[in-house]
């Protein structure tokens, strides 16, 4: 075969091969699921042409088609670009003054845990919505800031309940070692039954660390007993008197049930810590373990709370029973 005839035959069977991949890289751009990829598939086909043996007409038919194929996917990418840049600046306006006020809650919010649910919400929509960078990282920044601060807050109040909790486990212990040795020693047992009742009282509402107050009430207790104890041994020396001892029953009842609603109100606390925590973990999507442990959690303190408020209502009842014993001892 002559040479001008074999370049002709190869430039046709190059034209038909390139014209293939530029058929099917046409149809994968079009399927592409983003233009970028797209793009890709044009891009690819381009490097085809390199060193192809073509002649004039046929490279210059294929290569027209594909410079509008790159035309149009430009202009769909620009116009891709400029609807998210538009989007991307609507949600900076939204979040900026958002982002803002968010700091000024965190600065001057007396509920210092609505505000740190106010910054989650805030941080959940910076981190969904379509933002420039520099945009983004701004608000991030901003949003940092007012977690900072209300960690700062949190650890300031932290530290003046720890300080006002000392104080009042120092003049509560002095109160409490008191009432433990009148129980064990004076014969008036009216009175320090009334005053130990009145130690009681001071427990509602008091701050102080957990374990400081369970030490405290439990010496309480104590004195509770030893007084009980005491008592069974005078009612049974001067033959049992019945009204004082009942007086007596009727303060253990009411320990009793004092007891068992600080108990409830511990529990019911955490179980809203445990939803509240529960609601986070849905919505961050995290693994199923920590979803199962914390349901598994808040299922456990659930039937505790239905098991001591059945206990407080029975509790309730004797104590009403005995109220009307002592009130119509001849009924």
């Amino acid at each position: 075969m002559e040479p001008g005839k074999w370049s002709e035959v190869e430039a046709l069977q190059n034209y038909e091969s390139l014209l293939s991949v530029l058929e099917t890289g046409l149809i994968n751009a079009r399927k592409a699921n983003n233009l970028h990829d797209a793009k890709g598939f044009l891009i690819d086909v381009q490097s085809h042409f390199k060193g192809l043996k073509l002649r004039r007409e046929d490279r210059e038919e294929l290569y027209v088609r594909l410079q509008a194929a790159f035309t149009d996917l430009n202009k769909k990418i620009e116009e891709e670009r400029l609807d998210f840049e538009y989007e991307a600046l609507s949600n900076y306006a939204d979040l900026k003054p958002a982002v803002a006020e968010a700091q000024t809650q965190a600065t001057t919010s007396d509920d210092l845990k609505v505000t740190w649910e106010l910054l989650l919400g805030l941080q959940n929509r910076i981190r969904n919505a379509k933002l420039l960078r520099e945009h983004r990282d701004e608000c991030y920044a901003g949003i940092q800031d007012a977690f900072e601060i209300v960690k700062m807050r949190r650890d300031e109040e932290r530290k003046a309940f720890e300080q006002e909790a000392q104080l009042n486990y120092v003049r509560l212990k002095s109160m409490v070692e008191k009432g433990l040795l009148q129980a064990e020693e004076t014969h008036e047992y009216k009175e320090t039954r009334e005053f130990l009742k009145k130690i009681q009282s001071e427990f509602k509402g008091i701050k102080m660390l957990h374990e400081q107050r369970e030490e405290l009430y439990s010496r309480l207790q104590t004195a509770f007993d030893i007084l009980a104890k005491r008592l069974d041994d005078f009612f049974r020396n001067k033959k049992k008197n019945w009204e004082v001892k009942m007086q007596f029953t009727l303060s253990r009842f009411e320990a009793d049930i004092f007891e068992l609603r600080t108990s409830l109100e511990k529990d019911q606390n955490y179980l809203k810590e445990l939803e509240d925590q529960l609601d986070i973990i849905v919505s961050a999507g995290k693994e199923k373990n920590a979803l199962t442990g914390i349901q598994a959690r808040i299922s456990s303190t659930l039937k505790s709370i239905e098991h001591k408020r059945r206990l407080i209502i029975t509790l309730e009842n004797e104590k009403l029973e005995l109220q009307n014993r002592l009130e119509h001892p001849d009924y």
